[in-house]
C-alpha cells in the first residue's frame, strides 16, 4: 500500500517515430495503446472503489469522472484504430 507520499509511476519507453511509421508499425502502435488505455481504465475503477470502501467518496466520484473522459478518448482511438486498419 502507497503512503500519499509515495505514486506508483508507469514507465513508458516510447521510441516510435509516427512520421517515418509503416502502416503496419502505426497498426501494432494504436491497437496497442487502445488495449494499454483499457487497461489503465480498469486500474483506476478499482482505485475508485477503494477510493469509496474507504469512505473517500469526493475522491472516488472525481476518478469516476475521470473514467468518462477517458473511455470517450479510447473510443475515438479506437474509430482512428479501425480506419487506419481499413486503409
Amino acid at each position: 500500500m502507497h503512503d500519499g507520499h509515495d505514486i506508483h509511476h508507469h514507465h513508458h519507453h516510447h521510441d516510435h517515430e509516427a512520421s517515418t511509421a509503416s502502416k503496419e508499425e502505426a497498426v501494432a502502435l494504436l491497437g496497442y495503446m487502445v488495449a494499454h488505455n483499457e487497461h489503465h481504465s480498469e486500474e483506476l475503477a478499482e482505485l475508485a472503489e477503494t477510493m469509496r470502501s474507504m469512505d473517500m467518496a469526493s475522491i472516488a466520484a472525481e476518478i469516476e469522472d475521470s473514467l468518462a473522459d477517458f473511455k470517450e478518448g479510447n473510443l475515438k482511438l479506437r474509430a482512428a484504430f479501425a480506419m487506419l486498419q481499413n486503409r
